[in-house]
């Protein structure tokens, strides 16, 4: 794919609009509008008139004309334009448009600040005038103020009186006796430096502290009501890298913003916010950086099979752990064979959907009456309610980020078995629940919270404790939603 067509035509037409005076400045710029006409880029008329034309000065005026003109008429032509401008045997004569290409390609262009229109421009110097005017009266007033004091002027040539000297600061000790202190003294003669330099060490800190909230690989943003996470090892540009996760899919930056309605003309370099700041500013900290569009990684391959890897997660939505994944067809999300629920066979193909995305499908077309508790305990685990078993129990392993409830705890957590008679852990209801071991919804519940009330029991309050109350609350929430109890 042509590295142009990651960018829309109003981009570069303003590439041509910030760019004419330094093309208009080429020597020998013949075959380059030789180039333009016969691409009918620029009329024989027009073409014709810069060939008459011999000295320096009023060749660069007429190019400069030739361009402002294709700018104005043909602005839906700028892919055609730069094309042309960027083929190699027109690039090996001209250096500045290699430098050009360069620069576009790179992103060290910065394509979405449009220029002032003319009102803006006019009001933009009408105020520098003012202050200007402002700033001179100023001046005046503090002449005339200078002239009326004690002191000569400036341009007078008499000796200066000999200034009072300032009096230091006093104090009354406990003992009623009078001292004066070196403080001030001591500042000026420092010339209050020392309170200059902590006051810029202090901004300097509080701008790195700022710039703290960044450092994490994953970053939260939003575009108008659009939320994503940002995870930065996958940006490569606007337009390339798939690195802004939703709950449908992943999107470049471009993508994202195009999935806001409301915005007709955004750009993802002002209209993507984290933090509170632009991703223009996150290029600015160096915190993102753009790839050269010559760049051959696997996040600026264009190639369909590189464009459909980055579709999935590059971790296994589960354990949160790389290898051999396999992508959902439906949703971002992707699994260890075995990490799945129900596993999923080493040599299946064609399209396959994940569990999570079989709940949310057969959620509309569930029946919407809830039921008690106790009706949802009594209920058979049949094939339907299984796969809600699965859905529960894989958002628990999600959510047991440190895997502390994963496996059996006694043959690692000292004396254990002093104090838990009965142990459970979540290896052991997924081997009890694929198994068929458990025939009714109480049972598989009942094994999830006898996880809860042993860890209370060990762990009390501390560390381990707290994170098994956190999960506990989860699955409670998740377990009355799922089943739909009121």
């Amino acid at each position: 794919m042509d590295p142009l067509d990651f960018l829309t035509n109003e981009e570069l037409l303003l590439f041509l609009h910030r760019k004419k005076t330094m093309i208009s400045c080429l020597e020998e710029p013949h075959r380059l509008l030789t180039q333009l006409r016969d691409h009918n880029l620029v009329p024989e008329k027009l073409y014709e008139s810069v060939r008459k034309v011999h000295s320096r000065k009023q060749k660069e005026k007429v190019v400069y004309e030739v361009l402002d003109w294709v700018e104005k008429n043909r602005p839906q032509c700028m892919h055609r334009f730069w094309r042309c401008v960027f083929e190699d045997h027109i690039l090996q004569l001209y250096p500045t448009l290699r430098i050009l290409r360069n620069s576009l390609q790179d992103g060290t262009f910065q394509l979405y600040e449009k220029p002032l229109d003319i009102d803006t421009r006019k009001e933009s110097e009408a105020k520098a005038e003012k202050e200007k005017e402002k700033s001179y009266k100023r001046r005046r007033k503090d002449n005339r103020s200078s002239g009326n004091s004690d002191g000569p002027g400036p341009s007078s040539a008499s000796t200066p009186k000999r200034k009072k000297p300032d009096k230091k600061p006093s104090f009354y000790t406990s003992s009623g006796s009078r001292e004066e202190s070196d403080d001030d003294d001591d500042f000026q003669e420092q010339g209050g430096r020392r309170g200059g330099t902590e006051l810029r060490e202090r901004v300097e800190e509080e701008d790195m502290s700022d710039l703290s909230v960044f450092q994490a690989p994953s970053l939260p943003v939003t575009c108008a009501s659009l939320t994503g996470t940002l995870y930065k090892y996958r940006f490569a540009s606007g337009y390339r890298g798939k690195c802004i996760r939703t709950e449908e899919r992943w999107f470049t930056p471009e993508e994202f913003v195009k999935q806001e309605p409301t915005l007709t003309d955004g750009h993802w370099k002002k209209d993507i916010l984290c933090h509170g700041e632009t991703f223009n500013f996150l290029l600015q900290q160096n915190i993102l950086r753009i790839h050269s569009f010559l760049c051959e990684c696997v996040k600026c391959r264009t190639q369909e099979k590189d464009m459909m890897a980055q579709n999935n997660d590059d971790e296994c939505y589960v354990c949160r752990s790389v290898g051999r994944l396999v992508c959902c067809d439906e949703c971002p999300r992707a699994f260890h064979s075995d990490c799945h629920l129900p596993a999923v066979p080493e040599d299946s193909s064609g399209e396959w959907i994940c569990t999570f995305c079989v709940f949310r499908n057969s959620q509309q077309w569930r029946d919407s009456s809830n039921v008690s508790e106790q009706e949802a305990f009594d209920a058979p685990i049949s094939q339907n309610i299984l796969m809600h078993c699965h859905y529960l129990l894989l958002c628990v392993y999600r959510q047991d980020i440190q895997k502390v409830f994963v496996e059996d705890p006694r043959p690692t957590v000292p004396r254990y078995s002093e104090f838990i008679t009965q142990p459970m852990w979540l290896d052991r209801i997924k081997q009890k629940l694929e198994s068929g071991e458990y025939r009714t919804i109480e049972a598989f519940v009942s094994d999830f919270r006898l996880i809860f009330s042993n860890c209370s029991k060990f762990n009390k309050n501390n560390e381990f404790g707290r994170m098994g109350a956190r999960l506990k609350q989860m699955f409670n929430e998740e377990f009355r939603k799922i089943f739909s109890i009121d």
